[in-house]
């Protein structure tokens, strides 16, 4: 199945829908139900590359990870834990949280690692692959109903074997669709540049995000200046330029 998973990744590769199509397909290969993509950079925000929590009814709780809770994660810090790791080998205990994440953790014995953040499904079993790539941390990390088949020892050490190549696709990626990828556009933004790019309206992207038209070009002027460029034409070339 990871195989297979690997292929589907590496057709992918240059697509907008990329990190979608990398974390659903290895999701679907480990029997896992729901998937996010976060990028982790030192100076930036951390950047939500997909999730599919809004169809589970918890997508305030993947925004306020991202937002956050994320300097909370043990995979993350002091060192980054790289490859394919269990949630469960990282337990915290109840402690100070960063600046303004007090209100967002939810402390519990219930939770693999003692807490989950606020909106965030109760009682998952969580496994992550971590990575280098995109001038910073990726983290791919995988939920289901804990009760379910544990992932196996086997099991878990296949998928770490995939973080080379799946960090190879990140980086191809990153070659083909360099704007994007080498700028630090905001979570929101991100969203708006791929719906952009997919040759929505603005007034396409208010209804899609909730957002009013108003908002929508503030967005849209922002990820102009990050990128440098000064129209949609120079988007829509930008997002198809080869290396």
């Amino acid at each position: 199945m990871l195989h297979t998973a690997l292929t589907e990744i590496i057709g992918a590769i240059g697509e907008t829908d990329f990190a979608a199509t990398t974390a659903g397909a290895l999701r679907r290969a480990i029997g896992f139900d729901l998937a996010a993509a976060v990028l982790h950079r030192r100076d930036a925000e951390a950047r939500l590359l997909f999730d599919d929590f809004k169809p589970a009814g918890h997508a305030q709780g993947i925004r306020n990870y991202v937002r956050f809770t994320h300097r909370m994660n043990p995979m993350l810090a002091p060192a980054p834990a790289y490859g394919a790791v269990r949630a469960s080998d990282f337990v915290l205990r109840p402690h100070r949280p960063f600046a303004g994440a007090d209100r967002y953790l939810v402390w519990t014995q219930e939770e693999e690692m003692g807490f989950r953040t606020l909106g965030w499904p109760e009682r998952c079993e969580e496994i992550g692959l971590y990575f280098s790539a995109w001038d910073g941390i990726v983290e791919l990390s995988f939920y289901r109903a804990r009760g379910c088949a544990n992932l196996s020892a086997s099991e878990l050490r296949a998928l770490d074997a995939f973080a080379a190549p799946v960090t190879a696709a990140f980086e191809r990626h990153a070659a083909l669709r360099p704007s994007v990828a080498a700028t630090q556009l905001s979570v929101r933004e991100c969203e708006v540049y791929e719906l952009l790019i997919s040759g929505c309206s603005s007034e396409a992207i208010a209804l899609r995000l909730g957002i009013s038209r108003h908002t929508v070009k503030d967005h849209r002027k922002q990820i102009f200046r990050k990128m440098r460029i000064g129209s949609l034409a120079e988007l829509f070339a930008s997002a198809r330029r080869p290396n």
